[in-house]
């Protein structure tokens, strides 16, 4: 049968299958970077949402001291001899400057004394034009909280001022600790509004009703977000407490306890219960930064996924194209060396496996010579047609046949053992080159190496390269039984033993189990998963150290790992060797 015996009807099947291919590769792209957005918008919302609860814990922490730096004020001035002598007939001429002086002192608004009726006797803004002194405060609810003996905390805006604030209040009482009257101050809450205001940020404070007390946006302030009865809104307009200003409804819906929507906008919410007056603090964070970033993420990777997709679809067609045109000329030969390798597999099962290897090794030698000889000659020529430019297709192509030509290599063991050159051999340079060999590795699994060479000029007679060979694939072994069993060390050991020199392999890894040295060395035998290895590598070994006149020896160790043991004749003396 001649090459042209292999027509090409399978491209149209293929051409024909493509469409599908690709439509099946953009559908899994698009679904990847749909998660991809997903995945990466509820990342950023989780890191925003922790954010948020860091700045609510830093407002919350201001709210707190600015309510509780005043907390004590009322209850000395409540005990000052002036302050209840004012209120038993005594003048309040010298009690008007000194309360002017303390709340200048404390940065208060105002500091002023009522009797039992509610009625200003004395304030430190007596000389203001917007003076307290003669105003009746009778119905506000931190008088009347003061009055029947307690401390009152309230906040509200000012009848007269027309300033909301925060009030605290304390009963003032006589030598027979009866109550004759309340001292209150008023703190200012413009300052810490102001303050909000100028942050940038979304923050507010709401009263146990659901209102709005202060804000970073003032057009929030006084504005309910929860659903306040009417009833309710009486009792609040009977007690001033927002002096004229009607309080409506604020756009502020809730979806779900991490978020709020406000107006159109939606926000990242935290939320937390402040320390005075069964406040209730609100920050919201704008969602369109995770969005930003969940997008601005999507594209970098989701650019990054279509290349790499693409690419691959490109790779794929190229080798498929290049499997076709390779196997046009080269499927007869394949054909037989696929007939010869069962004849081979049905030899093995009648005989000892060693010699059945051998067959097969000869046959696979013998006849994917010309195959590869032929595909490297497809890759000289491509890169001929190229003008000396080396496409990194063909660099991959021409590593994937040094790969294939050292098997065979390997496989000629079987054929034709013992024809390499002997010569003196260096133990400390075969440990060192198998090193180079090995260490990126090692590295990449994060497994520590040691070393011991007991004398650097410890030598053998031998092939250097077979010794790295049998070295190598110790370590190999030694490398996946710490992988299996997540260990991290792997000791090699070079010393002399009488007249012979011994090298040592040891691994803290699974060791053996219930396995003998006999059955490792069987061709075939591998506890790796399939595509790992052959199962040749012990075999091969075992056979390189015979050359060698050495021996092979394995045991597992009582704490967990193995140790294989090399014995090997020691060289001569470089001077016996002259002689």
């Amino acid at each position: 049968m001649t090459q042209q015996s292999l027509p090409l009807k399978t491209y149209p099947a293929r051409q024909a299958a493509r469409p599908s291919v690709a439509i099946i590769l953009i559908s899994i792209t698009t679904i990847a970077i749909g998660l991809l957005f997903f995945v990466s918008l509820t990342y950023f919302k989780s890191l925003d949402r922790e954010a948020a609860q860091t700045r609510l814990l830093l407002y919350k922490r201001s709210l707190n001291d600015t309510i509780e730096r005043y907390q004590h004020l009322p209850f000395v001035l409540a005990r000052d001899p002036l302050v209840s002598g004012a209120l038993s007939g005594s003048t309040v001429d010298a009690l008007n400057p000194r309360l002017a002086s303390f709340a200048r002192e404390a940065g208060l608004e105002a500091i002023y004394l009522m009797d039992r009726s509610g009625l200003v006797v004395a304030a430190s803004n007596f000389d203001k034009e917007q003076t307290f002194v003669g105003q009746n405060y009778g119905f506000r609810p931190y008088f009347k909280q003061a009055i029947s003996g307690i401390r009152g905390n309230y906040f509200g805006v000012g009848v007269t001022t027309g300033r909301p604030g925060y009030f605290v209040s304390e009963p003032v009482r006589d030598g027979a600790d009866a109550i004759i009257g309340v001292i209150a101050i008023k703190l200012d809450a413009s300052e810490l509004q102001q303050t909000w205001e100028n942050g940038g940020e979304n923050v507010l404070a709401s009263n146990p009703d659901g209102i709005v007390v202060l804000a970073s946006n003032r057009d929030w302030l006084f504005r309910t977000i929860e659903p306040v009865s009417p009833a309710r809104l009486s009792t609040i307009r009977q007690s001033k407490q927002f002096g004229a200003i009607a309080v409506e409804p604020l756009e502020w819906t809730r979806p779900d306890g991490a978020s709020v929507a406000l107006g159109e906008r939606t926000y990242i919410y935290a939320g937390s219960q402040a320390d005075h007056l069964n406040w209730k603090l609100h920050y919201l964070l704008s969602e369109a930064r995770a969005y930003e970033r969940a997008w601005l993420a999507t594209i970098v990777f989701g650019s990054a996924i279509s290349l790499l997709v693409g690419f691959a679809a490109y790779q794929r067609s190229k080798r498929i194209q290049a499997a076709l045109l390779t196997s046009q000329s080269d499927r007869d030969q394949l054909r037989e060396a696929n007939r010869r390798l069962e004849k081979a597999h049905s030899e093995l099962a009648r005989s000892s496996k060693l010699a059945a290897l051998g067959q097969i090794s000869a046959s696979v030698v013998h006849e994917l010579g010309q195959p590869i000889s032929a595909f490297r000659n497809y890759l000289t020529a491509e890169e001929l047609v190229g003008n000396g430019i080396s496409h990194p297709t063909l660099a991959k192509l021409n590593a994937v046949a040094a790969r294939m030509e050292n098997i065979t290599r390997q496989l000629r063991f079987f054929t034709k053992p013992g024809d390499e050159k002997i010569e003196r051999v260096m133990l400390a340079d075969v440990v060192s080159g198998c090193m180079e060999l090995m260490q990126h590795d090692f590295e990449l699994a994060k497994v520590q190496v040691h070393q011991h060479i007991a004398e650097p000029d410890l030598a053998i007679m031998g092939n250097r390269l077979r010794l790295e060979q049998v070295l190598v694939n110790l370590m190999q072994n030694g490398l996946y039984a710490l992988q299996e069993a997540s260990g991290d060390c792997l000791t090699i050991s070079v010393s002399r033993s009488d007249d012979a020199v011994m090298i040592a392999v040891e691994d803290n890894g699974s060791g053996f189990g219930e396995r003998q040295l006999n059955q490792l060395q069987e061709p075939f035998h591998t506890t790796r998963a399939s595509g790992d290895g052959m199962g040749l590598g012990l075999s091969i070994a075992t056979g390189i150290i015979k050359e060698h006149d050495g021996t092979l020896s394995a045991q597992s160790l009582p704490g967990g790992g193995a140790v294989f043991i090399i014995h090997l004749p020691i060289a001569p003396p470089i001077d016996a060797l002259a002689s």
